[in-house]
């Protein structure tokens, strides 16, 4: 069985606020900075970061195996060194052996140095920008190929914002190159925006975002997305 998530942000205290592990007396929104800073305090000591860390673990090896793909579609850390050697560790814990470990590169390994890449290809089997694989119905009738990308589709950067959305930066400029243009008939997984809502964007976009925050902190198999959500999301496929 293939499974598939995104923005685990290990070891990333500020998302881990914004999900609600911050510690009590300290906001949940993006005043814990300033909160963090009055009281001259390092935020990872504001929040309970490891318990947002082990949640994410705890819930990926409760559905994924040894003999289960998984693919994660970027932003496994924040990116600082500390943080991408904290995020390696969690995925040495996963139950899913590293060759069916699959990584796609999100904003946050955007520039990251060989070292780092190294780092990563020790702990995933596969690397890459952008992806493509296959899903397979429940009952094993259907099969369809997807592409796999931390983005949306590079036309939603000029969409409204969705509901229910914390990700700063889902619609950077800056990021649009790195996203896929929209390709009629092709159904895109991808992740990035924290969005509540797999089909954020839309039912009529081919597109469902596979992220932590679009299913309850849980990672999704090949056959939920299609038997449950590829005919809505894309009618025409």
């Amino acid at each position: 069985m293939k499974w598939f998530t995104s923005d685990l942000h290990f070891a990333h205290p500020f998302v881990a606020a914004l999900r609600g592990y911050a510690l009590p007396g300290y906001a949940k929104d993006a005043s814990i900075k300033q909160q963090a800073e009055h009281e001259h305090k390092p935020l990872k000591n504001c929040v309970d970061w490891r318990k947002h860390d082990a949640d994410i673990i705890r819930s990926i090896n409760t559905y994924v195996g040894e003999e289960d793909e998984l693919y994660i579609l970027g932003d496994i850390s924040s990116g600082g060194t500390w943080s991408v050697d904290q995020a390696i560790m969690r995925i040495q814990n996963l139950h899913v052996p590293r060759k069916n470990r699959h990584l796609i590169l999100g904003n946050h390994e955007l520039h990251s140095s060989s070292r780092t890449l190294e780092k990563l290809a020790s702990v995933f089997g596969e690397v890459g920008q952008v992806g493509l694989t296959d899903i397979t119905s429940g009952d094993g009738t259907r099969t369809y190929p997807v592409l796999l990308s931390h983005y949306q589709w590079r036309e939603d950067f000029k969409e409204a914002k969705p509901k229910y959305q914390f990700s700063t930066n889902w619609n950077d400029p800056n990021l649009a190159k790195y996203a896929l243009p929209r390709m009629d008939n092709t159904l895109l997984l991808h992740g990035h925006t924290h969005a509540h809502d797999p089909l954020e964007f839309g039912r009529h976009h081919n597109e469902i975002n596979v992220g932590l925050d679009a299913w309850c902190f849980e990672p999704v198999n090949e056959a939920e997305l299609l038997d449950n959500w590829l005919q809505t999301a894309s009618g025409n496929v």
